[in-house]
């Protein structure tokens, strides 16, 4: 059965409206039609089964022959990413969101290479929408507009815990701190570019009380670090 992403505004009780992209795919990609039943995720937890009932070129509506909603995922894990080369930023999105993170940052480290477009951007939102459906979430993670690194720092602290990726940290291995964390509401992780963070980065990050880690003796490339920081968590924490 085909995932199609409306928003909760295009819901109600009895009927859900396919519009825009999603009306594309319904109608002139996949070509479904009268009778053909659909799943539908709002991006907030709702997940509904719905039958065509009325097709046109600009919308379809869909009768609502089931709800269920899902609560959230927790720990919520939010990934501060530093900006990597090309397209290594759609990889990083399209896997982190199939394995349940929550919020991606895109983050300006010194070491960052690029500065995002506007349409590189837009681009970024439909890899993750893709991805969640795809892989049949029922919450949408939210992407922020990419922030400076210091913005990010100052975040921190509504977060249970804030985790910082080094290259130079031996001892504290990631899943050894998760291990003694087992009930939070809320992880940070902070992973940097390509080159890693600078070390004036690193003590920043320590001073607004980030946890360097470790997730093992090889050095990742940033895209590799970022997966499997996400996967060891949602591994610990059965997401």
């Amino acid at each position: 059965m085909h995932t199609f992403y409306i928003p909760s505004i295009q819901i109600n009780k009895k009927i859900a409206t396919v519009k825009g992209s999603e009306q594309h795919h319904l109608r002139n990609v996949l070509r479904l039609g009268h009778g053909d039943t659909i799943r539908i995720v709002d991006g907030k937890g709702s997940v509904c089964i719905g039958e065509i009932y009325k097709i046109d070129a600009e919308s379809t509506e869909a009768e609502i022959l089931s709800h269920e909603f899902h609560q959230r995922d927790t720990p919520s894990l939010t990934l501060f990413q530093g900006l990597p080369k090309y397209d290594k930023m759609e990889l990083i999105l399209e896997k982190t969101t199939e394995l349940g993170v929550s919020q991606i940052a895109p983050m300006s480290t010194e070491r960052s290479l690029q500065e995002p477009s506007e349409n590189r951007c837009e681009r970024w939102h439909r890899v993750v929408l893709s991805a969640t459906k795809q892989c049949k979430r029922a919450w949408l993670p939210e992407l922020c507009e990419m922030q400076q690194f210091e913005n990010c720092l100052n975040t921190l602290q509504k977060y249970a815990i804030s985790l910082i990726f080094w290259e130079n940290e031996k001892e504290q291995h990631l899943k050894a701190v998760l291990r003694k964390a087992p009930e939070v509401e809320s992880i940070a992780f902070l992973v940097g570019p390509e080159g890693g963070f600078t070390d004036k980065e690193v003590d920043a990050a320590i001073e607004n009380g980030c946890i360097p880690v470790t997730i093992g003796s090889n050095i990742l490339r940033t895209e590799t670090a970022a997966i499997a920081g996400i996967t060891i968590a949602a591994y610990e924490y059965q997401i």
